[in-house]
């Protein structure tokens, strides 16, 4: 005991001191208290060790206790760790606490500072944001004007985006960069000036109209990247500038948060011109597009639908949707279409009659799609028309073709010799009579070519089969059959035909009657038809999956960036909640790391905007490994806080696959499985990936939460679907990486227990496809 520095108290279960030790270097103030001999009931300050010291004796296990005491007019705190010595006595180390007090509250107020930035602004995006933004730091600056400024160097200028004057929004300016503080801000990082700010930049062109004597700035960059700055921001003061030892600090929270918004409204102007590039797409392509609003009012139309309806772009443009179709097509639309279109998102394939400006009818079937933006609001509907008129037709006739086919075999006996289709009748396999239909479709010369020789001489051998199959079935039911078959005629020719068996009495002998007609035009017809399908289906799913690309790159853009964006935000944080030079060290060479990643993303998202229609070309051979670090790298606070551990074995080391995609899979598994630990438990992350029967394959596995998939399993890809409450999650990362890798052909399954954990296992598709090295 006689080496243990802080004061050691032995303790009876009434409360009395029976033991006291101090070691020579103990805390003056506790040794002025004078614990020995007395019962800590005595002292007021001490009615927490009282309830713990009962608790340890009752549960013989470790307590802790806290107090607080006044000391030569300095407060101080302290903390007291118990453990039990036998059933009626503990031993009591009293450590002082006070320096981890008052950082606790230093953290305190940069958390209250953080969340008073959050709930000031989470309502707001844009200039807005930005405004509500320069409004919050004069609050918690107690400044007189604050600003946000970027630089425009085209015109050596200093461009307002935000001013707050007296709490209130001022109209933005411009200002010339010489004379400004500006070169000074940017020299020295951050720059403060106590008073006479007014004598100091005298040319500058805000001092003509007021008079200012503190001011605090600091840079603004984007990504954190110190090599090019965008502006700065800074706070001003009327009176002299008082001593404040957190001003920089929370300059640079401000600092941060604009810089990142000021980034996402250049990205969206990015994404914007990506939907002017989808929009000349729209017009140009060959078919029936256009797109209304919620209320189901057209307010785009293709350059192809104008062209084939007749309709100039002012005869659709403001009118309802359903107005072109005809009576009975909207009252069926109404009723019955849009309901279920509203409830699913999309329709495929509804037949309804369009009428063209002429007054000609034209069968339609009608694909729709319902677009939301990112936080599930109704954006537009996207609808195609594809034209079956000719189709439609073809088939009325095949219809009126096959009831007259029908009506003729009931006739028969009636009408055989002058029937418009061919008669057979054969008895125990041998033909016993014809018609006169028979000799002209076979090409035959007379009876006799026919008369004596057996039924299956003049069936195709492709069809022999099944039309052996036809005829036990006559003999067995007792009932007509029909189906279609190739017919070899006198000459040698093949025509292809219907025919329908009946089973009759002739000569008093059980036979089957063969009524046959030829159906070779309407059969090529047939085939064109599918081709013709063939052929639309592609071109939809080409639209479709282009109209995804563009989707795809948006969730992107705004999901791959948070990551990097939240660590730096961390790190920042421990940098200014520690100054240390260990930490100081820590926080520099882990945003270093993940800046450049994130520099790296956003020229890889800036390359997929501009070959987003020739996705295949960016593939590239991947390592496994290089992804890996890159992204680990990216999130070290993450790792860090959840005390993750991981288990690597990349038995396929490469992989054919575009970078962009591959990182945001692997990110997305990665932070997924970090996100959903168990509480109070190390995070285990197992990755692995491996070829198998010519195919590759990659899986990430957890001992996290896990997921219930009996219960949300259909909904777990599903767009914005959440399954737990972390505050973190956005249900959007699953919804992308399932997106990003079916576009590739490839497939994503999953195996989850409940409070267990999770195995996602992504199938490549075939290795020799999307990989040249294993």
């Amino acid at each position: 005991m006689k080496i243990v520095k802080d004061p050691i108290l032995r303790i009876d279960r009434f409360g009395w001191v029976k033991e006291c030790h101090y070691h020579p270097t103990s805390d003056p103030a506790l040794i002025a208290i004078g614990f020995e001999q007395r019962n800590i009931r005595d002292f007021d300050f001490l009615f927490d060790l009282i309830r713990s010291v009962e608790l340890c004796l009752q549960t013989q296990e470790s307590q802790s206790a806290y107090f607080t005491l006044n000391y030569q007019r300095e407060r101080k705190h302290y903390e007291v760790l118990i453990e039990p010595d036998d059933e009626d006595e503990v031993l009591a180390i009293v450590k002082e606490i006070t320096k981890k007090k008052q950082r606790e509250n230093e953290l305190l107020e940069y958390y209250n500072l953080l969340q008073s930035i959050y709930e000031g602004t989470s309502s707001s995006t844009g200039r807005d944001y930005l405004d509500q933004l320069t409004y919050q730091l004069s609050k918690a600056m107690k400044a007189d004007y604050t600003a946000v400024c970027v630089v425009d160097p085209r015109k050596d200028v200093l461009e307002t985006v935000s001013i707050s004057f007296k709490g209130k929004k001022v109209e933005n300016t411009t200002w010339k960069i010489n004379g400004s503080p500006y070169e000074e801000v940017i020299a020295n990082s951050y720059l403060e000036i106590k008073q006479g700010f007014k004598n100091r930049f005298s040319r500058f062109e805000l001092n003509y109209h007021h008079l200012f004597n503190g001011f605090i700035g600091v840079p603004l960059f984007y990504n954190q990247i110190y090599s090019k700055p965008i502006g700065f921001m800074f706070a001003l003061y009327e009176l002299p500038l008082f001593e404040g030892i957190h001003n920089e600090k929370i300059l640079q929270i401000f600092s941060s948060r604009a810089a990142a918004e000021l980034e996402r409204i250049e990205n969206q102007r990015k994404i914007e011109y990506s939907e002017e590039r989808f929009k000349a797409l729209y017009n140009n392509t060959p078919a029936y597009f256009s797109s209304t609003n919620k209320s189901g009012v057209v307010i785009e139309v293709g350059d192809y639908f104008l062209e084939k309806t007749g309709y100039s772009r002012g005869d659709v443009i403001g009118k309802w949707s359903i107005d072109f179709l005809t009576p009975a097509s909207k009252k069926y639309a109404i009723r019955k279409v849009m309901p279920k279109f509203l409830k699913k998102g999309y329709c495929k394939d509804v037949a309804l009659e369009f009428v063209k400006k002429n007054g000609d009818i034209m069968e339609v079937m009608l694909s729709a799609t319902l677009i939301k933006d990112q936080a599930g609001k109704f954006v537009k509907t996207i609808m195609n028309l594809n034209d079956v008129t000719l189709l439609r037709k073809i088939e009325r006739e095949l219809r009126e073709s096959e009831e007259r086919v029908i009506q003729a075999a009931n006739r028969f006996q009636l009408l055989f010799d002058n029937s418009p289709v061919g008669i057979i009748i054969h008895t125990a396999g041998v033909i016993r009579h014809v018609n006169s239909e028979t000799i002209r479709l076979a090409r035959g010369n007379s009876i006799y070519d026919f008369i004596g020789k057996t039924a299956m001489s003049f069936v195709h051998p492709e069809s022999k089969s099944a039309a052996q199959a036809r005829i036990d079935k006559i003999y067995e039911t007792k009932k007509a059959h029909r189906n279609e078959q190739k017919f070899l005629c006198v000459d040698g020719s093949v025509i292809e035909v219907e025919a329908m068996g009946t089973l009759i009495e002739y000569e008093g002998e059980p036979s089957v009657q063969i009524a046959f007609y030829d159906i070779s035009d309407r059969k090529n017809a047939e085939r064109r038809i599918l081709e013709r399908d063939k052929e639309l289906k592609t071109l939809n799913e080409n639209l479709a999956r282009q109209n995804n690309q563009l989707e795809e790159f948006a969730h992107i853009a705004s999901h791959n960036l948070r990551a990097p964006i939240t660590n730096m935000l961390s790190l920042i944080k421990i940098r200014e909640a520690d100054s240390s030079e260990a930490t100081q060290q820590f926080v520099w060479d882990n945003l270093g790391k993940t800046v450049r990643n994130l520099d790296e993303t956003i020229i890889e998202l800036n390359d997929v905007v501009k070959t987003s229609w020739e996705l295949d070309k960016q593939r590239k051979t991947l390592r496994f490994q290089d992804v890996l670090e890159k992204i680990l790298n990216s999130i070290v606070d993450q790792i860090a806080k959840a005390d993750a551990e991981f288990d690597v074995k990349f038995e396929m080391s490469t992989v054919f696959y575009p970078k962009i995609y591959l990182e945001s899979i692997i990110q997305n598994l990665v932070t997924n499985a970090i996100k959903y630990k168990k509480p109070h438990e190390r995070a285990m992350i197992y990755l692995r990936s491996w070829e198998k029967n010519g195919r590759g394959y990659f899986s990430i596995e957890d001992n996290g939460m896990g997921i219930n998939l009996e219960k949300y399993g259909s909904r777990l890809f599903g767009l914005r679907k959440t399954f737990h409450s972390n505050h973190d999650a956005r249900g959007v990362g699953l919804f992308i990486t399932k997106a990003q890798i079916e576009s590739l052909g490839g497939s994503i399954f999953v195996e989850s227990t409940e409070g267990v954990g999770t195995k996602f296992i992504v199938d490549f598709g075939t290795l020799k496809l999307i990989s040249t090295d294993h």
